[in-house]
């Protein structure tokens, strides 16, 4: 009895084509489990920050709405994305030259003002995301906001981790 005969068939009964296809099935499988589903695991946790959120050129009205411990949200998603707990109210100043002296010097404009909010909010993040319902807060993200009697576009500014 020979190991293949003249038809291909490992000791008569199994045929050469079949063994190269299940060996090609196991390969692939093993692949598939090996590369496929070994993807990181993202985890999410659970913190409480304070943020910093900016926004100028605004008039004196403005600054009267805002209530400590009042609801925020993003004014075009209606997220929420925390909750006021402090605010400052700062001139709003432009650069302008002085011809006289030629440099350029910071002018307070007339009625018009800064406000910095610091906002608290839980979130949940991983390696790459802070994200406050759907809402991600990375500095430097502008993005539109809102409360009870105002609106306004702004920058975050700094987000500090609350430690319990």
């Amino acid at each position: 009895m020979k190991l293949i005969n003249k038809k291909g068939m490992v000791f008569e009964k199994i045929s050469i084509i079949d063994i190269v296809i299940v060996l090609a099935i196991i390969l692939i499988g093993y692949y598939a489990l090996s590369f496929l589903g070994s993807k990181d695991v993202d985890t999410v946790s659970k913190q409480t920050i304070h943020y910093t959120f900016e926004t100028e050129d605004v008039n004196e009205n403005f600054a009267k709405q805002l209530k400590l411990d009042g609801n925020l949200y993003n004014s075009s998603k209606n997220y929420y994305v925390g909750k006021l707990i402090d605010y400052e109210v700062l001139p709003f100043e432009i650069i302008v030259p002085d011809l006289q002296k030629g440099v350029f010097v910071k002018q307070a404009v007339e009625n018009r003002y800064v406000v910095r909010m610091t906002i608290e909010a839980n979130t949940d993040q991983n390696a790459y995301n802070i994200r406050v319902n759907q809402e991600n807060i990375k500095v430097g993200a502008m993005f539109p906001i809102k409360g009870k009697g105002f609106a306004s576009y702004g920058y975050i500014i700094d987000i500090k981790e609350v430690v319990k």
